[in-house]
């Protein structure tokens, strides 16, 4: 049998919750020959990610696993693809984005203009090292970098690994940079071009089984509320 499983959306904690008793079943049955990840995401935390990652290189040791980017592959998502044996992309498909970004608001000088002071009390030099309501020190921000920078070299070296590229080409690849399909396959983030169905003909010819599954596990009931609500308005006013 093979198994299909679709990242959509941000990989975050709620993703993993959802996806893992999912790998875990694929990962223990014998059956289950193939699995495809159809991935359409722009990332999500770096935690979640190496996770899944590390679950699908374990599942990869005894089934042969595909990857097919449909629309983004970004980020953590482009990782997740690197444990695929083969990763192939739709024609308008966006690969890429190897890097590690933060995002953390600084409001210092907008609370310095309306005369708003916080009062900090902390136990530990920097222990409020990313404060919103203060700078950074020059100390701070090389430190806080160089945090960032081992989570990086973490993802670029298990893409260096898994694409077989040399150092220097990593290098030139790993900028954060996104590519097309065609420049991700010139540039061998990906092996080929190509749709569901002719990603699944290579994975059937390859496990020589024609028994294909679904195995997505559903989003929260929330989460599907709140998305069918927001269609159902969009519907809505297509009609005014």
């Amino acid at each position: 049998m093979i198994v299909t499983l679709n990242f959509n959306g941000t990989i975050n904690n709620s993703m993993l919750s959802r996806y893992m008793p999912v790998l875990d079943y694929i990962n223990k049955k014998k059956k289950i020959r193939g699995l495809l990840l159809i991935i359409n995401s722009g990332g999500g935390d770096a935690n979640s990610t190496e996770i899944l990652y590390n679950k699908l290189m374990e599942i990869g040791r005894n089934k042969t696993i595909y990857a097919l980017i449909e629309g983004i592959g970004a980020s953590g998502a482009y990782w997740l693809s690197c444990s695929a044996k083969k990763i192939f992309a739709m024609g308008t498909s966006i690969v890429g984005s190897i890097g590690v970004i933060s995002f953390s608001p600084d409001l210092s000088d907008f609370m310095d203009k309306i005369g708003i002071k916080m009062r900090t009390n902390k136990i530990g030099k920097y222990k409020d090292i990313n404060s919103p309501f203060r700078k950074m020190t020059d100390e701070e921000q090389e430190i806080y970098n160089n945090l960032m920078n081992d989570i990086f070299l973490k993802f670029k070296n298990e893409v260096k690994e898994r694409r077989n590229y040399s150092d220097e080409e990593i290098d030139n690849i790993a900028t954060g940079l996104v590519f097309s399909a065609k420049m991700g396959k010139e540039n061998h983030l990906i092996d080929d071009i190509g749709d569901l169905n002719s990603t699944l003909d290579e994975l059937k010819m390859k496990t020589n089984d024609n028994k294909i599954k679904n195995l997505t596990p559903r989003k929260p009931f929330m989460s599907r509320f709140i998305s069918l609500s927001f269609e159902s308005f969009i519907e809505a006013m297509k009609k005014f």
